[in-house]
């Protein structure tokens, strides 16, 4: 895994969230993902017309709603390294989602110390072990 290729910022307040930063960074929001599998609130930030980052609503009762950013890292095989993940004692919060596109698939997870990170990859589901 070797840099970032997605960051969201996560919080019970997007709408505080999308004022304030509008207004102090000139970001603009889109929603995004309304008919996909995701299931959550969802908007693209973008800045100078380019999707930037994400921003999702957390649950009020979620601690990561509280506030967070969660980066991003490119995988070849998303399903392996979530399995690598488990073995190294990390938590796997979810598995392969799909966005719709060529390149829209992640998952989630926590590693030990409970700092969620997700995984991006551009190849489609292959076998699961």
């Amino acid at each position: 895994m070797t840099g970032i290729v997605w960051w969201e910022i996560v919080t019970a307040e997007p709408e505080s969230f999308q004022q304030f930063h509008s207004a102090l960074s000139g970001w603009a929001f889109e929603r995004a993902f309304e008919e996909t599998e995701l299931g959550v609130d969802y908007w693209i930030i973008q800045l100078d017309g380019r999707g930037v980052g994400g921003l999702q609503r957390g649950a009020v009762s979620d601690p990561q709603a509280q506030g967070g950013t969660r980066v991003y890292l490119p995988v070849d095989d998303l399903e392996a390294t979530l399995l690598r993940v488990v073995e190294l004692g990390g938590r796997v919060e979810r598995t392969r989602v799909e966005l719709g596109g060529d390149d829209r698939w992640f998952g989630t997870f926590q590693d030990p110390t409970g700092v969620s990170f997700g995984l991006w990859t551009e190849n489609p589901v292959r076998d699961r072990p």
